[in-house]
């Protein structure tokens, strides 16, 4: 609940610094836009096979853009693994991805508890 009201009062001195007036006109809707922040799932579970030896199964966060790679890649390590259901990942909201489903390479963004697959343009206007 302490976040949750540190949060609103920051809310609503954004909203008073845009459109001027008192915080406290601004509290009752920030509140309201904090406690869906605070709702809102903060990571999604992601699932991948397991792979084989030649085409492994993978993910990583893109940190940026890479010289060499074009993107700048930090992989994480599985929070399940098994070697019928396959590899578990947990992705953090507002983060995007690249994942490696035994051999088979897409982008990932989580937003709001859910995985979305997104363009290799789309990730690199996000990173540049």
């Amino acid at each position: 609940m302490k976040n949750v009201m540190k949060r609103a009062w920051e809310i609503a001195r954004e909203g008073q610094k845009k459109f001027g007036g008192k915080v406290s006109e601004y509290l009752s809707e920030s509140l309201k836009m904090a406690w869906i922040e605070e709702k809102a799932p903060k990571s999604v579970k992601f699932t991948t096979t397991s792979g084989s030896k030649k085409h492994k199964s993978w993910i990583a966060e893109i940190t940026g853009t890479h010289p060499k790679w074009n993107l700048n890649r930090e992989f994480i390590n599985p929070v399940e693994e098994n070697d019928y259901a396959g590899k578990t990942f947990e992705l953090e909201n507002g983060k995007l991805y690249e994942v490696c489903d035994a051999g088979d390479r897409d982008f990932v963004q989580v937003v709001d508890g859910d995985a979305y697959y997104i363009e290799y343009s789309d990730v690199m206007g996000a990173v540049a």
